[in-house]
């Protein structure tokens, strides 16, 4: 087999990892893509990451997710970072539903797991953190996007997908970004959140359970979600931000461990195939490759189609789940190599 990630650089990023190479204090800032069950391939990575690689780092550094990345990185944000991984991967994977569940019903267990996650004390840990600095991406709703009655949220989410076939910046007609920030130190560029209407409100205790449940609420399966201490419902942050399409660092490098080949600005930017990602140079991609994914039950990554796949068959779905889970460690393993080695400039492709 071929190697199994792959390692993707703008221009700027490779100029920096072939002066300096790629160590814990070249990163200036980390993304973290939505994608539901996709991230069950990054696991092993995450865990070593930050629970080995990172773990002497001093320096503040941002962590800026949406949807299940603001997830993973809340989990690597505790005093734990492998046990709160760990934890979320039994929580996620161990998800039931009924048939046909409705959108209270996910919004309840995707709440409980959250719950789980953080416990007593997480959110007091992950705002005290010595050099993570957690970054919940949100979406406002604007008008029906934010109803969850089926009828408004489709004409809502319609004209919203309308209009970003022309300019994604329009959607800030119907979405507006409200990114949830550990205000501490070390803040992001001015520059690190274009093209849309921004907010930057501090993320608090009090706010951090509900930020983080609505940076995850999937339109048409979970309920839009109101925020601890703001006016408004909200929805999950892929829909503006889905994978992580942003400079968020003016001249430092951005690393971002991906579950994909591609690079999709916003959710709704897939039914936009022209449309490519444009704020990538200083960003260091890393992704499985086509021949790894391949090798995986189903020849996938996990995804949200696995709950109907797997509807009459619970335990098959956690059985290769959890097969995926230990098969992601194939790729930490890699990673360290390559780090040790510091050999990744021959291996850089552009993103």
């Amino acid at each position: 087999m071929k190697a199994p990630l792959c390692f993707k650089a703008g221009p700027a990023a490779r100029k920096i990892i072939e002066k300096e190479g790629l160590t814990p204090d070249t990163i200036e800032a980390m993304a973290g893509a939505a994608g539901g069950p996709k991230w069950l391939v990054l696991a092993a990575m995450d865990k070593w990451l930050f629970g080995e690689w990172l773990a002497p780092r001093s320096r503040p550094m941002p962590l800026v997710g949406a949807s299940i990345g603001s997830w993973r990185f809340a989990a690597v944000s505790q005093a734990d970072p492998v046990a709160a991984i760990e934890k979320l991967e039994r929580l996620y994977i161990e998800q039931s539903y009924s048939a046909k569940p409705s959108y209270s019903e996910v919004t309840t267990t995707a709440r409980r797991v959250l719950a789980e996650l953080l416990g007593e004390h997480g959110a007091a840990q992950i705002l005290s953190h010595p050099w993570a600095r957690l970054h919940v991406v949100t979406a406002l709703c604007k008008g029906w996007t934010g109803r969850d009655s089926m009828l408004p949220m489709i004409s809502g989410f319609g004209l919203a997908s309308a209009v970003n076939t022309f300019n994604r910046n329009t959607l800030s007609l119907f979405l507006e970004r409200h990114v949830f920030c550990d205000l501490r130190d070390g803040h992001l560029p001015e520059q690190a959140f274009p093209g849309f209407a921004t907010q930057l409100p501090a993320l608090t205790e009090e706010n951090l359970a509900s930020s983080l449940l609505a940076s995850g609420s999937i339109p048409f399966v979970m309920e839009a979600v109101n925020i601890a201490g703001k006016t408004g419902r909200y929805r999950d942050g892929g829909m503006v931000d889905y994978h992580m399409d942003l400079p968020l660092s003016a001249d430092g490098l951005v690393l971002m461990p991906h579950f994909s080949k591609l690079i999709v600005p916003g959710w709704l930017d897939k039914f936009v195939p022209w449309r490519k990602p444009r704020y990538l140079d200083n960003t260091l991609v890393i992704h499985p490759s086509d021949e790894w994914i391949a090798s995986l039950p189903n020849q996938k990554i996990p995804d949200r189609t696995d709950f109907q796949r797997y509807s009459d068959d619970y335990q098959a779905r956690i059985r290769d789940w959890r097969k995926v889970v230990e098969r992601s460690q194939e790729l930490a393993d890699f990673l360290a190599e390559r780090l040790e080695k510091q050999d990744i400039s021959n291996l850089l492709q552009d993103v």
